[in-house]
């Protein structure tokens, strides 16, 4: 029998409105882990070369990883896969909360929907059967009367329901998935995908129990971490603050966005910060399932203009900076109301807020007019405008059906494409972390195969102190001597790459990066020790960043057929500026020269063509994917 995972997934064809049932095996599972693993192993095998996102031909993947839903801290993830409506490429989103380890109770690893239904539906999963279910009277409702409805029709409060909102049913490309309201799959359009398909939510509930080798041995690591990681100050700043906190932490040290990125440091971030959060909207922590963190913000807003429905949940560092210092809001009252319209709606805070800070620089330089804009006279730092777009976006009304598009559809719709100040890579936009204080995150965003990414980046100031929690518990990695921040020299690449594996190899396993080493608590040898108890597997580090590194280099070879290359692997231009304040304003922390050199040296070190970025026939052979070779084709001309 197999530990830790069901052996189970489910193939959901919505245009037939049939289901049915896989058990792919222990090799299928060693392989690919779970999450993004397992997703981008079926969008290779059946997404036709060049198909529209938003067609029936996509796929939209829900997987878990093989420690979802065990007792450890932070095992509670699963990944939304398939092809992106936003940027065209081989996309994902982790999500945390519950709906992950109740689909696996439910009886299914992952579930894979194809086609695209007649009319709105709704997928029921427990105790290993499936139902597709009508869902036309709830289909343009908000997420919390969904989530109610769902669990009334079914009968139980205990119910978990991922599901797309109003935004994603009208196609908004950064719509994302949300479950129990406040936990999200929150880049790249994976709500519109589900839209597209006509599919309102999956619901889950499950009454089984997922078995481990030596549970035992879970239960006692699980009960000793929560007594003790607040013990060290990483996880002690991750229960007090979540990541709130980091509005003043950047704006000290230079690297916090204002105004579309022109600015890096506010005079006064005080009221961003998370003793202000604290204060002012916290009701309680949440944590996610069995983990002790609570790093997620319950609030409480009684406020006749900005009061908010608190089952919402609060907003995170980058919603604060993407609806607040990135348009010149600093009342967090306004970007806690604006984190409620997207939470219900369903929208990506970053893209939204992204788009809007991009079409306001571009109304302040003239480049647009109130003709293009409906009338609408759009302006940094006002409340009103932002909580408008909001709800005009997702209602795709006026002007809001061009902000819907995305930035980087808008600059082309507006002639502006290769303008330095268009904040997106592969037409995601950028997460709110300033690459001139952290060249790592600046590697991430534009090597990453699905748009700019924060989540799988070295947060460079972690690595610069040899005596740091982050940079000793990375030395298991083979990073052995601290780095400046802003270097990209050959070091810091080899860094970037072993961090990468390491992280994608959470991901695939469906772990929060938040519960283990460099950036939580648990030692990576104590999280090898766990996932040997989980799954009864002699598995090394080795073979579980291998592991990682075949789903990255699937992503890598779908992106390469669907004709992406070395070339859109670029950071807006405006991030080789001079730092623009703070500390060391002025200076320009690498220049275009250095960061081409350190991404073609990436493609080097991981087996692809520098020229191309497209997987070599060796690595594919390496990591047993010579069936992907077949599907690639001959190589473009460069």
């Amino acid at each position: 029998m197999p530990f830790a995972y069901t052996g189970k997934i489910l193939h959901v064809d919505l245009t037939h409105r049939k289901v049915e049932i896989e058990e792919p095996g222990e090799v299928f599972y060693r392989s690919y882990l779970g999450g993004r693993g397992i997703g981008y192993h079926y969008l290779m095998r059946e997404v036709p070369p060049h198909a529209d996102a938003l067609a029936p031909e996509n796929l939209l993947v829900l997987a878990t990883g093989v420690m979802t839903g065990s007792p450890i801290a932070a095992s509670c993830r699963f990944a939304a896969v398939g092809k992106s409506p936003l940027t065209g490429t081989a996309g994902e989103s982790e999500a945390a909360g519950f709906f992950g380890p109740e689909l696996k109770k439910a009886g299914f690893d992952a579930v894979v929907l194809r086609g695209r239904a007649d009319a709105p539906v709704y997928l029921w999963v427990t105790d290993g059967r499936a139902e597709i279910r009508d869902a036309r009277p709830i289909a343009l409702q908000g997420a919390r009367e969904v989530e109610d409805a769902i669990r009334a029709e079914l009968g139980s409060d205990k119910i978990r329901v991922a599901q797309t909102g109003p935004a994603g049913m009208r196609q908004v490309r950064f719509a994302n998935i949300t479950n129990n309201l406040g936990h999200f799959n929150g880049r790249g359009g994976f709500g519109a995908v589900m839209g597209a398909k006509n599919i309102r939510a999956v619901a889950a509930l499950g009454n089984g129990a997922i078995e481990y080798r030596d549970p035992e041995f879970l239960r006692r690591t699980a009960t000793e971490y929560a007594k003790s990681f607040r013990q060290n100050p990483v996880g002690d700043a991750l229960y007090v603050y979540g990541t709130t906190a980091f509005p003043e932490i950047l704006s000290a040290a230079g690297g916090l966005p204002v105004n579309n990125f022109r600015a890096s440091a506010l005079a006064d971030a005080a009221p961003l910060g998370g003793e202000t959060y604290n204060a002012l909207l916290l009701k309680k922590r949440k944590g996610c399932h069995a983990c002790p963190i609570m790093c997620k913000r319950v609030i409480a807003l009684d406020d006749p203009v900005y009061g908010v429905d608190s089952r919402y949940g609060g907003p995170e560092y980058e919603t604060i900076a993407a609806l607040g210092s990135n348009l010149n809001i600093t009342d967090l009252r306004v970007v806690a109301k604006g984190n409620e319209i997207c939470d219900r709606y369903c929208m990506d805070t970053i893209s939204a807020g992204m788009t809007i800070a991009f079409a306001c620089e571009c109304f302040e330089k003239g480049l647009i007019t109130a003709v293009d804009t409906g009338g609408l006279e759009l302006r940094f730092g006002d409340p009103g405008l932002l909580l408008r777009l909001l709800e005009m976006i997702a209602h795709r009304e006026g002007f809001g059906d061009a902000l819907a598009e995305g930035s980087a559809r808008l600059a082309e719709r507006w002639g502006l494409s290769d303008s330095p100040f268009c904040m997106c890579v592969k037409g995601q936009e950028l997460a709110l972390h300033d690459p001139r204080i952290k060249a790592g995150v600046g590697l991430s965003y534009a090597l990453s195969t699905y748009g700019a990414d924060h989540m799988n980046a070295p947060h460079d100031p972690s690595f610069v102190d040899e005596a740091s929690f982050s940079f000793r518990s990375a030395q298991a990695l083979g990073i052995y001597r601290p780095m400046p921040a802003t270097s990209l020299a050959g070091e810091k690449v080899r860094a970037f790459t072993a961090l990468e594996k390491y992280w994608r190899m959470l991901d695939a396993l469906g772990l929060c990066v938040f519960g283990f080493a460099p950036r939580g608590v648990m030692p990576i040898e104590a999280l090898e020790a766990c996932i040997r108890a989980a799954t009864g597997w002699n598995a090394s580090l080795y073979e579980l960043m291998r592991a990682a590194e075949r789903s990255s280099i699937l992503a890598r070879a779908f992106n390469s057929r669907e004709g992406f290359s070395i070339k859109e692997d670029r950071i807006p231009a405006r991030l080789f500026d001079p730092k623009p304040n703070g500390p060391r304003a002025g200076e320009q922390a690498f220049s275009p020269e250095e960061f081409q050199r350190a991404v073609e040296l990436y493609y080097t070190i991981v087996g692809c063509d520098p020229r191309t970025g497209r997987p070599l026939p060796g690595k594919l052979a390496e990591l047993d994917l010579e069936w992907v070779a077949a599907l690639l084709g001959a190589p473009q001309a460069v």
